[in-house]
């Protein structure tokens, strides 16, 4: 396959060569990336430049992965054809992806971070469902994960849903736990996440 497949998520970027081998080293963004350690084809994309131009000239290209695992907070990798440290050391700064549809299945009430990133979370704490506003981003934390939910309110002109901000006109977020206590369902069809999350807090 040569033509990047429409699904490709980002879940890492090669940080450089590990040992003469021509092994490299990628940093994750995510929980998500450890599905690195499973998936044998990679595609990598150049760092972007500075003209919009190139960046859309360059699309991510396949590789084939022999080997990866995690190493400490990275994860190593041998890749077909790169044998030693400076072709290793070529490869430094590319973005990683992996097409969604090469993402193994997850067992019930296991989800895919990137999956969660867009839904509409509600909260039912004052006894009506209300919405609370969309997931843009998951934490790390050691005790769980946490969600950012950038609020939302209906905007009384326009009959929309609108970004609630601050009295500096920063969007506000809610940092919600990503656990059963706080959180009731995940319709991942409906692209929509239930809470008894409270509304201001």
């Amino acid at each position: 396959m040569t033509t990047p497949p429409k699904d490709l998520i980002a879940l890492g970027r090669i940080v450089g060569g590990h040992g003469v081998r021509g092994w490299v080293k990628v940093q994750p963004f995510s929980s998500d990336s450890a599905v690195l350690a499973i998936t044998k084809q990679w595609w990598i994309g150049k760092p972007a430049g500075p003209l919009a131009a190139e960046s859309a000239a360059e699309k991510p290209r396949a590789i084939e992965i022999l080997w990866s695992r995690p190493h400490s907070s990275t994860f190593l990798a041998s890749v077909k054809g790169v044998a030693d440290r400076t072709s290793a050391d070529q490869l430094k700064g590319h973005t990683v992806f992996v097409a969604r549809e090469a993402f193994p299945e997850l067992a019930t009430d296991e989800y895919y971070w990137v999956d969660l990133i867009g839904c509409t979370v509600t909260t039912d704490e004052s006894g009506q469902v209300q919405t609370l506003g969309i997931v843009h981003d998951l934490l790390d934390n050691p005790a769980h994960p946490i969600m950012s939910v950038k609020q939302q309110c209906l905007d009384g002109t326009s009959n929309v849903m609108v970004d609630r901000l601050d009295d500096k006109e920063r969007p506000i977020f809610s940092l919600i736990p990503f656990v059963a206590a706080h959180v009731d369902a995940v319709d991942l069809t409906a692209k929509t996440i239930s809470t008894h999350w409270p509304k201001d807090f």
